[in-house]
């Protein structure tokens, strides 16, 4: 009984000092985390020379000037991002609903190997296929043009909510379709008012996953939007004067990257509980 009680008192220290440092691994993970976004606010409320004279140091004074300039600096790129967005994700939302339910409920001839096509797309590299991207655009005529970003996001930015959604899909019980099906319904019926709107969560996680990949995107849209800086994405325009020659203002480049990430935060925090919901959906149930 001894024995038994001291291997229980053994067991219950490991097992708190485990919890202890999992928490305090955490903590740290979540500062190593936050704490560089800390700085870049620190950084947009002071003046470049304060940046460079005390770069840890509070703003002291706030220069709120930086945001004034910074907006009329990345408002227009802003909004073009969001438009390729936009659109962009519209069409990948259609298209990756319809392709991951007929993979997931529909029975054709080749579906497996069509599959199989798909997830072997995923092996490529990105970087394999910016060439021959960029010469089909450009023998399309569509340089310096916003379908230049468009099509090859819908074209690449789909596969894996493919995959996603036809697990999802898949999993959906068979006797909600036969239902339907008694009841006259024919499979765009079951589509649309079935598994549609099940899928809700799904494609949010779809939509968040491609929205903050399409909005982040530097390379791409450099290659393909060469002219002005009226068309230009919000990556375009920011990366480009970081990395100019000259001395930056730093300050303003950092309040630009600030009021840079609030669409997609105003997008994502809202939706969070269904990206998680979808991640969990797709990963279990497929």
């Amino acid at each position: 009984m001894a024995t038994r009680t001291r291997a229980a008192k053994r067991t219950s220290f490991w097992s708190l000092l485990g919890t202890i440092f999992s928490r305090i691994l955490i903590v740290l993970l979540l500062v190593a985390t936050f704490f560089p976004f800390a700085m870049l606010i620190n950084m947009s409320l002071k003046s470049n020379l304060k940046i460079k004279q005390a770069f840890f140091a509070p703003p002291n004074p706030v220069k709120w000037a930086n945001f004034a300039n910074a907006w009329e600096f990345v408002k227009q790129p802003i909004l073009n991002s969001l438009f390729v967005c936009a659109v962009s994700l519209v069409c990948i939302l259609v298209m990756v609903s319809l392709s991951g339910y007929a993979f997931g409920r529909m029975e054709f001839k080749g579906k497996n190997l069509l599959f199989t096509l798909l997830l072997a797309v995923l092996m490529i590299p990105y970087t394999l296929l910016i060439i021959p991207n960029y010469r089909i655009i450009a023998s399309m005529g569509l340089l310096n043009n916003y379908l230049a970003l468009i099509l090859p996001y819908i074209g690449g930015q789909q596969v894996f909510g493919i995959i996603l959604a036809r697990a999802f899909y898949a999993s959906l019980p068979n006797e909600l379709f036969e239902a339907a099906r008694l009841d006259g319904a024919d499979e765009l019926q079951s589509y649309l008012r079935i598994a549609l709107p099940l899928s809700a969560p799904t494609l949010i996680t779809v939509g968040i996953t491609v929205v903050v990949s399409m909005y982040n995107d530097y390379i791409w849209p450099t290659l393909v939007l060469t002219t002005g800086d009226k068309m230009k994405t919000f990556c375009q325009i920011v990366f480009n004067n970081a990395a100019g020659n000259g001395a930056p203002d730093l300050g303003l480049l950092a309040a630009s990257f600030v009021l840079g990430t609030i669409p997609l935060l105003a997008v994502t925090i809202p939706l969070l509980r269904y990206y998680t919901q979808g991640i969990l959906a797709g990963a279990i149930k497929g």
